[in-house]
């Protein structure tokens, strides 16, 4: 029995916690690399506007539910995602003053919603399991928001048959991940789980079949020919993964 070996119970989330850090921290060289150019290039700066949201409402779960699972996975991508927009918010020309007002909107109204949520749910009196739902549901939307954004990459990859815009060890760690996750969260029944995960496991299966479908082609990309080594241009692969959350849940949110 998985249960009493300890496996799904405890094996599972520390694993997940573990790669859930190493796909929040994945943008980190692409962020420094556009730091020290002065300048965005190719980088894809709107999933980390999400992602500050995600990872703050997803904290907010854990602590809702007292796992600390959710709470260890999250909160290291929640600070640096707020690092993530800091960084890049100044770096976008004034060409894409569009781009810039929607991670602007994104991240104030966002985070209006989600105070303003969480008031509601505690001053209203609801149960705590009550309360939960609702911010695992909110909490899920915004990953599976997240777990969309590489679209673009993909029309990408298709479009050119070239996969040099998908960086293979993370959409590796991004299946690991999110499967993981997603037995873990069908073992305990909790939708809030495996829903979103399992969203984020097929799409890192579809990034894993492109890889493989379509070679690298090498080209001097903006970063090479600027003398960043390409990592401007890994920056959009970069973004991707990071948001692909690792959550828990307890299965007796009713005593929570």
């Amino acid at each position: 029995d998985l249960h009493t070996m300890g496996v799904v119970d405890d094996v599972f989330p520390i694993l997940g916690v573990a790669l859930a850090n190493v796909l929040f921290f994945a943008p980190l060289p692409g962020v420094a690399a556009v730091a020290r150019a002065g300048m965005l290039g190719s980088f894809n700066v709107l999933p980390q506007a999400v992602m500050v949201l995600s990872t703050t409402v997803w904290v907010m779960y854990g602590l809702s539910v007292a796992n600390p699972f959710i709470f260890a996975a999250n909160a290291p991508g929640c600070i640096a995602s707020v690092g993530y927009y800091i960084v890049t918010l100044p770096l976008i020309p004034q060409s894409a003053s569009d781009t810039r007002r929607s991670m602007q909107t994104i991240v104030v109204a966002g985070a209006a919603f989600t105070v303003g949520l969480w008031g509601v749910l505690v001053f209203s009196g609801c149960p705590p399991a009550t309360r939960s739902f609702y911010l695992g549901l909110y909490g899920s939307i915004l990953c599976v928001a997240m777990f969309a954004s590489p679209l673009s990459t993909v029309a990408l990859v298709v479009a050119t048959s070239d996969s040099s815009s998908i960086y293979a060890p993370l959409a590796l760690a991004q299946v690991l991940n999110c499967g993981t996750w997603t037995a873990y969260g069908f073992a305990i029944g909790d939708i809030w789980v495996w829903g979103p995960n399992g969203c984020g496991l097929g799409l890192g299966l579809l990034l894993v079949m492109l890889k493989l479908s379509y070679p690298d082609r090498p080209t001097g990309g903006i970063g090479a020919s600027r003398g960043h080594g390409g990592a401007l241009d890994e920056g959009k692969a970069l973004v991707y993964s990071s948001h692909s959350l690792g959550k828990a849940s307890c299965s007796d949110n009713d005593d929570v």
